[in-house]
């Protein structure tokens, strides 16, 4: 159990003064009153003489946009006001937006002068970007003071990708120092980042700041990274819907690493489709060929049927080893989810998945953190190298600066110490092929059980309240990052003592990303699990 719950704390992985005065200083001044009347209206009107034309960011999807925006009935200058207000009254309390785009009105401006029929499929899409994912002219400080006072030259791959189809970048999200705490989102940079739902709960880690800022409607897309359930536990805390798709199937160019062996971006949005969407305009164009890639062709209502989900009780049974002490309402729950999946036509299989797959599973976990640090060092070093902006130019550097939360500095100083390289090192070797043999595992008892897809709660236990997770709690995204296997994870519903979402997980075989978005959506569409939080009710 102590490996158990380093690995929990590791993968999971107050604001001082002077982070408070410099986030004072970057945040823009509050639009005049007539403004925020007009759009808390919920009106925008486009071109003078225009007809008007409802908008509310609250709950808002890409669809909303490019009908509100796209045809010209509302300005994208209008729209990114109302993103500018929205932020000025939560975020000083939710400390979600670490960094607020300073261009927003005049990339706003610049996107309303590009003619109708040459307008993107993303045009004025509202995005959120986690603060470890390179956005030009924005600092990408990985969640930590070592890192902050100087803006990045260029855009990673994904950004570049949302921009070129007409995205606008709101601002950096909040992040765990350098996403090694996967507990709790709180960094030297941003401060504690609050669940929207429960202030006093944990939206985990590390993409929290994303998961936060999307629920709370201050974008309508986010961009997040997993390294071990850094999507979807914070997914399942903020009632959002997060897909970590098949490693490498989306470029990790211009991302600030933990471990390039395992991370992997990906989207978060409110919406299965705008998952799904957000998802094929990220893809590597290098993956094209492995597997269907066309997600949003799959949206349809009957997209369970004919589908065979496998299911495992033991994921909600009182066990030893690993220590499990599920929660009545998480189970509640799930039963209502497998409910709901067979009445929109799925089939639901018990399988012995947990007995079966645990020991390959936690070999994959223990080997992944004993390479991490070796691939940390070589990783973060490379990064370093392409920010001629920065002064601090290797690890080393970092640690020098002292700019990062105590609880960090014993990761950091054991990756420094590392003499091998992730290619030399015993310790990855052994790692990738642990990883391999976990993923065989689990493809093979799919298909020796003849399922589709595997379905389990996000954890056993509902969000907790900020600090040591309880006695038995326990995660199970070890079965996707750790294995490199696609997975989604989406709201099933609220648990009723916190008040707080929880997540159901769907998992795939490799490059199957459209099966998960097929079930997803159609349970979406069935059980319509997500509540807003209370600030959009």
């Amino acid at each position: 159990m102590t490996q158990l719950r380093f690995s929990l704390r590791l993968a999971f992985s107050s604001l001082p003064t002077a982070a408070a005065a410099s986030y004072r200083k970057r945040r823009p001044s509050l639009l005049t009153l007539s403004v925020l009347s007009l759009l808390a209206g919920a009106a925008g009107c486009g071109g003078v003489g225009g007809p008007e034309f409802p908008f509310k960011p609250e709950e808002a999807t890409i669809q909303n946009v490019r009908t509100a925006v796209k045809t010209g009935f509302l300005s994208c200058r209008n729209l990114a006001e109302s993103y500018q207000l929205r932020h000025d009254s939560l975020d000083p309390t939710l400390h979600a937006v670490v960094t607020w785009n300073d261009r927003l009105m005049a990339d706003a401006d610049r996107l309303d002068k590009i003619p109708t029929a040459q307008r993107g499929s993303f045009h004025c899409v509202p995005v959120v970007v986690k603060d470890n994912v390179d956005v030009a002219g924005l600092a990408t400080t990985g969640g930590s003071l070592a890192l902050a006072g100087s803006a990045t030259q260029s855009h990673a791959e994904i950004v570049l990708r949302l921009l070129v189809a007409g995205a606008i970048v709101l601002g950096k999200t909040n992040m765990p120092d350098f996403a090694i705490d996967g507990i709790n989102t709180k960094s030297s940079y941003g401060g504690q980042t609050q669940n929207p739902y429960n202030a006093s709960l944990t939206v985990y880690g590390s993409s929290g700041g994303t998961a936060a800022a999307i629920t709370a409607s201050l974008g309508i897309v986010g961009i997040g990274t997993d390294t071990y359930g850094s999507l979807v536990q914070p997914a399942s805390a903020t009632g959002v819907v997060a897909i970590r798709p098949t490693q490498g199937l989306v470029s990790a160019q211009g991302v600030l690493p933990l471990m390039t062996l395992q991370d992997t971006p990906g989207p978060m949005t409110r919406t299965v489709e705008d998952a799904a969407a957000t998802l094929e305009l990220l893809v590597d164009k290098a993956q094209v060929g492995k597997g269907s890639q066309s997600y949003t062709s799959v949206l349809k209502d009957s997209g369970l049927t004919g589908l065979q989900l496998g299911f495992d009780p033991a994921v909600l049974q009182p066990l030893p080893a690993p220590l499990l002490t599920p929660s009545g309402e998480v189970s509640d729950l799930f039963y209502k989810a497998l409910s709901d999946i067979t009445q929109a036509g799925g089939k639901t299989k018990q399988v012995s998945a947990l007995t079966t797959l645990f020991a390959s599973l936690q070999a994959a976990t223990d080997a992944s953190f004993a390479c991490m640090p070796v691939d940390f060092k070589q990783g973060i070093n490379g990064y370093l190298a392409t920010r001629s902006d920065l002064t601090v130019k290797t690890l080393s550097d970092v640690i020098a600066t002292g700019k990062y939360l105590d609880s960090v500095k014993g990761f950091l100083t054991s990756a420094q110490s590392q003499k091998d390289t992730v290619q030399t090192s015993a310790a990855c070797g052994t790692y990738l092929a642990a990883k391999a043999a976990a993923q065989n595992a689990i493809v093979a008892l799919m298909d020796k059980e003849g399922i589709d897809l595997l379905v389990y709660p996000a954890a056993n236990q509902p969000a907790f309240p900020i600090g040591t997770p309880p006695s038995g709690w326990f995660g199970f995204q070890m079965l996707s990052s750790s294995t490199g296997l696609p997975s989604l994870s989406m709201p099933m519903g609220i648990a009723p003592k916190s008040a707080a979402p929880v997540g159901l997980i769907f998992l795939a075989r490799p490059y199957q990303e459209a099966k998960l978005v097929q079930a997803a959506y159609a349970y979406q569409q069935k059980s319509r699990p997500r509540t807003p939080p209370p600030s959009q009710r």
